[in-house]
């Protein structure tokens, strides 16, 4: 052992450095005497600095290698832990493979290194060949992403342009998650209310972490039914739900555990809520407590939780806006992860029967069977005559964690008795409804894959698959994640969200830009008719092939339809981020294209924030090789803006729009006060009273407003005050009242115009009628403040200054650490 080998540390990598008597090759550790938060190993495994966890990826080593799905038809092909199975552009060494579309192959690593920065574990795949007219070589990036809940996509590539070298995959899995507690392992994280008949299913919240922030700018991290999710900057403690950054304290003691996770929520007072007790001491006398409640609000697509206030100083409380604590929904119908409606009720009202092993089982969906089963039965198994029940009727239809919507009917006849206990178990039936399409047209053959099967029927269980067209899903993701150099949470990734841009009811048309009539096919009389990650709307006459995301068609001019109908392309490609105020949306395989053969027709459209554009609408600004580009200004993929308030004067101050908005002379109130009601009663309540914050929130067309009041509710006499303005064409208003909180939810027209909105605009929640007027005051022009404000040089940038390139990041990263190296390097020689 050479002297180096003895004082350098123990997590070892090689690295060439240059020294004085010529090239010597050391093992070194980037940047572990100087940041013990930023290091790299050549293991497949590396143990965690802040609670001594071992990440091993070992586990994802395969013999039928990784693949993702890239731009421009490329399929990227890679091992985690090893080299691939099979030879790529003739080499046998290659651990990472990109595929073209033209099935040319590049060797994009034979080698990796897994690197840790601050919660962030990567695989760098190195030794790539060489990228095509350029002098860089291929390179390769795979983000190891947390998840408790396995999707069924584990890889997504982020987007890059044509002629790229480096590339960036984000792989989500178990193993880059801190160890899950027993109690939340499995959960339903559901629970049932006897008052409505109806289950909430939270489940679907759990698949990224959520950040809000307090008055005094304190940052917390939630997550709902799981633990949060470990990653850069989220290096919460394993059994937290809600966790505390502690800003400028030593990294094994930065995390707070201010909630633990709990596997479900529980229905307190009428409120649908989360308790989540921390074993972590707040002032010697009691531990911490979170509680976070959920609200009904259907319009809300991507609805986030917001700190409301603190009680008796050690309970922190939360509200959580979102369509999964509605109860609204119809009956047989759920909705997804993706916040898609899966319906089933269309199955209802049919008697169904499947026999096996001489025994008949009769059931239907979402509705009793009748007879031979009981008045209030599910399913029943019917055996000389006598029929036993299999499970009470449901009508509440549910998603599990893998994206499968299920029926469950229970609580049936007694089936065994539990050894030792003399309880009793009870039949129940589960339904789980699987996609079956018709791939080979009516006759091929493929329609005996429709309909129900028995799968198994044991421990007092009947699993039965339905295979319906009607469970077929293949939607593109309409959000996505950009890197950028400062976010606003200090992760390095911020999320891009345009869901509230998806039509359920209208198709949006298309400006066309008036200097390309009479170019590729365009005249006066033609229209193009649009939606955002999913399909056209079905419109009468609209002949455009089904699920076509994008249609050309020339309005006759004397009936008024749509005629020579093309379609522009299908939603195939999900949402790409450019920075974090642009994206580009691309559709596929359209029409074929009149002025080539064979090619077929495509578009793209690129979003871009313009704060004053409100929704905006889709623009035709070019044509060229069959491919349609659109632009589309909107304030829906602009950040939440901190807002200025004049306590003195009552007023929000919005800098970016140059407008305010006057609460004293709001409609709905008088001089600033408004009655609402409490659990204790009606009171009056003071918009005008103390610590206010105000933030836009554009996605969702509203503000948000946080003060306190007083009253009667803690030992300190304080209520904490969410007020949520919703631009809207009707004026009404609602509220509700949890843990000393109250949310107070106002819809009125006349903050449209602060927003920045248009109220003959299409509306973004697309089932509800569009705002008609809105009243507010223009001020002189104000410099901007970036919600939330950040210490650094550049926060009061707009965020597209602040945007930059993963490989500008990990270049700095690595360059960095291999500095930082080379000089340890020098102190020993």
């Amino acid at each position: 052992m050479t002297f180096l080998d003895y004082i350098m540390p123990v997590r070892l990598s090689p690295m060439w450095c240059l020294l004085l008597l010529g090239c010597i090759q050391f093992k070194v550790n980037y940047a572990a005497d100087t940041n013990p938060l930023i290091f790299s190993t050549n293991e497949c495994f590396l143990t965690e600095p802040v609670y001594g966890h071992v990440f091993n990826f070992s586990a994802l080593q395969t013999d039928f290698a990784h693949w993702a799905n890239g731009d421009y038809g490329d399929t990227f092909e890679f091992n985690i832990c090893g080299n691939l199975k099979r030879s790529c552009h003739g080499r046998s060494d290659a651990a990472a493979c990109l595929k073209k579309s033209d099935n040319t192959e590049y060797v994009l690593g034979t080698k990796h290194q897994l690197e840790y920065h601050n919660g962030k574990m990567y695989f760098t795949f190195s030794n790539g060949e060489k990228c095509p007219n350029t002098n860089d070589v291929y390179t390769l990036h795979v983000f190891m992403g947390c998840d408790y809940t396995l999707d069924k996509n584990q890889s997504r590539v982020t987007s890059y342009a044509k002629n790229s070298c480096s590339f960036y995959i984000t792989f989500e899995t178990p193993l880059a998650c801190l160890p899950e507690p027993e109690n939340t392992k499995g959960n339903n994280c559901s629970v049932y209310d006897p008052k409505n008949n109806h289950v909430y299913d939270l489940m679907p919240l759990s698949d990224t972490n959520y950040r809000t922030i307090n008055r005094k700018g304190d940052l917390f991290i939630l997550n709902i039914c799981k633990p949060v999710l470990y990653g850069e900057n989220a290096m919460c403690p394993p059994d937290s739900s809600v966790c505390f950054e502690k800003v400028n304290a030593n990294y094994k003691e930065k995390f707070i555990n201010y909630g633990t996770a709990q596997p479900n929520p529980i229905i307190e007072n009428g409120n649908l809520i989360m308790r989540l007790p921390s074993a972590e001491p707040c002032k010697g006398s009691t531990n911490y407590t979170s509680v976070i409640t959920f609200t009904c609000d259907g319009d809300f697509m991507n609805g986030h939780p917001e700190f409301t206030g603190l009680v008796d100083d050690c309970v922190y409380t939360f509200s959580f806006p979102t369509q999964y604590a509605c109860n609204e929904l119809p009956a047989c119908t759920a909705v997804t992860h993706d916040k898609e409606i899966i319906d089933m009720s269309s199955l209802k009202d049919t008697k169904l029967e499947l026999k096996r092993d001489n025994q008949t089982y009769v059931f239907a969906i979402c509705s009793t069977p009748g007879e031979p089963c009981m008045e209030n039965d599910g399913a029943c198994l019917q055996v000389n005559n006598q029929a036993t029940s299999l499970g009470k009727i449901s009508t509440h239809l549910s998603i599990d964690k893998t994206g499968t919507p299920y029926l469950l009917y229970e609580n049936g006849a007694k089936c065994e008795m539990t050894a030792g206990t003399g309880a009793s178990t009870k039949w129940s039936t589960r339904i789980e409804f699987v996609c079956a399409n018709r791939t080979g047209g009516s006759g091929s053959g493929n329609d005996s894959n429709f309909g129900p099967k028995i799968i198994e029927n044991s421990k007092c269980s009947l699993l039965i698959h339905y295979q319906t067209e009607l469970a077929c899903r293949e939607l593109i993701n309409c959000k996505t994640k950009v890197y950028v150099e400062h976010s606003e949470d200090g992760t390095g990734m911020d999320v891009i969200d345009l869901t509230p841009l998806i039509s359920n009811s209208e198709n949006y048309e298309a400006e066309i830009d008036a200097v390309l009539i009479g170019q590729q096919g365009l005249t006066k009389s033609t229209k193009i008719f649009l939606n955002v990650c999913r399909p056209l709307v079905p419109k009468y006459a609209l002949g455009c092939p089904g699920g076509s995301a994008a249609c050309m068609a020339n309005i006759d001019k004397v009936s008024g339809k749509p005629e020579e109908e093309k379609s522009l392309g299908f939603p195939l490609a999900s949402l790409v981020g450019t920075n974090r105020t642009s994206a580009e949306l691309r559709y596929l395989l359209g029409a074929q294209c009149a002025t080539d053969p064979k090619s077929q027709l495509s578009s793209k459209i690129e979003f871009t924030c313009q704060m004053r554009a409100g929704r905006g609408v889709p623009k035709l600004r070019a044509v060229a090789d069959c491919h349609y580009q659109f632009t589309w200004a909107t304030n829906v993929i602009c950040p939440p803006h901190m807002c200025s308030f004049n306590e003195d004067t009552c007023e929000i101050m919005n800098d970016e729009l140059n407008v305010r908005y006057n609460l004293k002379k709001a409609s709905f109130a008088n001089g600033g006060k408004t009655k609402v009601n409490s659990n204790s009663g009606e009171f009056t309540l003071d918009l005008c009273d103390s610590h206010h914050k105000a933030v836009t929130d554009y996605s969702q067309g509203l503000v948000n407003l946080f003060f306190t009041t007083k009253g009667s509710c803690d030992s300190y006499g304080i209520i904490n005050v969410q007020m949520r303005l919703i631009c809207s064409s009707i004026t009404n208003s609602s509220t509700s009242f949890s843990e000393c909180n109250l949310l107070y939810i106002q819809k009125t027209p006349d903050i449209c115009d602060f927003l920045g909105i248009k109220l003959n605009e299409p509306s973004v929640t697309t089932t509800r009628t569009p705002p008609t007027s809105a009243t507010s005051t223009h001020v002189p022009s104000k410099s901007t403040t970036w919600y939330p404000t950040e210490s650094s040089g550049d926060a009061n940038k707009h965020p597209a200054e602040r945007t930059g390139s993963i490989g500008a990041i990990l270049a700095a990263i690595l360059s960095v650490t291999f500095l930082v190296a080379c000089l340890g390097m020098f102190a020993f020689s």
